[in-house]
């Protein structure tokens, strides 16, 4: 059985803050909320996405990286070299990032720092069952449980057009079950 692909959602805090660094090691800190709990995702997707306050629960995240654009080529920090701490609060899942002294963390702390980047994102996987489908206009997909978390990011420009082929999927089968289900209505109303 194949590996489900990461999924990634988008969130625009506008609240990413800078910090003074705790030592010469490193050239500051962001800090700020990589998921936010029952907030919508962006408008531009195809359907509205939350994330509800259980789903971090048992997470394990001691090995979680912070990257830039989610690209693994750009590592920011990690939680198991101390660089990265997460937190769950009642608001969602607060980080502080120390950004290394190198050429990609200079430029993502000045650009936090001008107001060029405000916009947080997350790699993760559902766990089985772990979401929920509904329609209040557009489709409404609610996450209930993460399986994994494997990567915060800091980014320029949400996620959606990369959105992975189990939510396409997961959401074409939304869909169909909408369809099945109004067209069984009129068969019953016919055979009336």
């Amino acid at each position: 059985m194949s590996e489900k692909p990461l999924e990634r959602y988008f969130v625009d805090t506008n609240d990413l803050e800078t910090r003074k660094a705790k030592s010469s090691d490193f050239i500051g800190q962001i800090a700020g909320y990589a998921i936010k709990f029952d907030k919508p995702s962006v408008a531009e997707a195809p359907f509205t996405e939350y994330v509800a306050q259980t789903a971090l629960n048992g997470v394990d995240m001691s090995n979680v990286l912070a990257l830039y654009d989610h690209d693994y080529a750009n590592i920011l920090g990690r939680v198991d070299a101390g660089t990265l701490s997460l937190d769950v609060d009642e608001v969602g899942l607060h980080f502080v990032l120390d950004l290394p002294d190198t050429s990609l963390g200079r430029d993502v702390y000045a650009n936090v720092k001008a107001g060029n980047l405000k916009g947080m994102s997350f790699g993760f996987k559902v766990a089985k069952g772990g979401d929920t489908w509904k329609r209040d206009g557009k489709p409404i997909r609610v996450i209930n449980k993460i399986d994994s978390l494997r990567e915060i990011s800091v980014v320029s420009v949400p996620a959606y057009d990369d959105t992975s082929v189990l939510v396409t999927r997961s959401l074409d089968a939304f869909l169909l079950g909408e369809k099945e289900q109004i067209y069984r209505a009129k068969i019953k109303e016919l055979l009336r």
